[in-house]
């Protein structure tokens, strides 16, 4: 697991569990919501040969600014899926777990549909709006959750016919004032006939998350 040296706060004086619960402010919930958001990938170009009905695993390091000058990074999972409806509209859902410094642990989900359509013969446009949750939970301390509405606006680009390039930028607005945006890229290269590897990563408010995955297609 990624690790990092905790700053004075949370080490000294209070138990480390609460300091870092503490620091998991609501306010750092909607970017990390929109780091879910972003590594996900959204809708992909069917007349340019790549499918969006597909299931995906990653692996992610996240990196939360917590005030102060101080980091604290953390390691996980997530897996996803997208399924096209017709030629225009697909629905998607995520989810994904991480743990901080072996003290806190964050789970976020996402589930939600999108619209897409081509800006010339090898790059397309699409737009998403979800139901978007971020949880922080500590053993013996609870938890601070939230939940909201995610959109994304983005475009992705066949630059071969093995290699897509995507770019995305995100809002997620979990009520009581508590919003946040951010923004991602990457890539996607298919090593088989239905088999895709891809890397990308996304900055929000105070979150940075770094991803690589694998994505099976069910219609290639």
């Amino acid at each position: 697991m990624a690790s990092a040296v905790l700053p004075p706060n949370l080490t000294s004086g209070n138990n480390p569990k609460e300091m870092m619960m503490n620091a998991f402010s609501k306010n750092t919930l909607p970017a990390v919501a929109c780091g879910a958001l972003l590594l996900g990938g959204g809708a992909a170009l069917a007349d340019s040969g790549i499918s969006y009905s597909y299931i995906q695993a990653s692996y992610q390091e996240v990196d939360v600014d917590i005030g102060g000058g101080f980091d604290v990074d953390g390691d996980g999972f997530a897996v996803g899926g997208s399924v096209e409806i017709n030629e225009d509209w697909f629905v998607f859902a995520g989810y994904a777990s991480s743990e901080f410094e072996s003290v806190v642990d964050l789970d976020q989900l996402e589930a939600g549909g999108g619209y897409h359509a081509p800006l010339s013969e090898k790059t397309d446009w699409y737009a998403t709006l979800a139901y978007v949750s971020a949880e922080v939970s500590a053993s013996g301390f609870g938890s601070i959750d939230d939940s909201g509405v995610g959109v994304a606006l983005g475009v992705r680009s066949m630059v071969t016919p093995s290699l897509e390039l995507y770019a995305n930028a995100s809002y997620a607005d979990l009520g009581d004032g508590a919003d946040g945006s951010g923004f991602g890229a990457g890539l996607w290269y298919t090593v088989s006939g239905n088999i895709a590897l891809g890397v990308g990563a996304s900055f929000g408010d105070d979150v940075s998350t770094y991803g690589a995955s694998v994505r099976l297609y069910f219609d290639k």
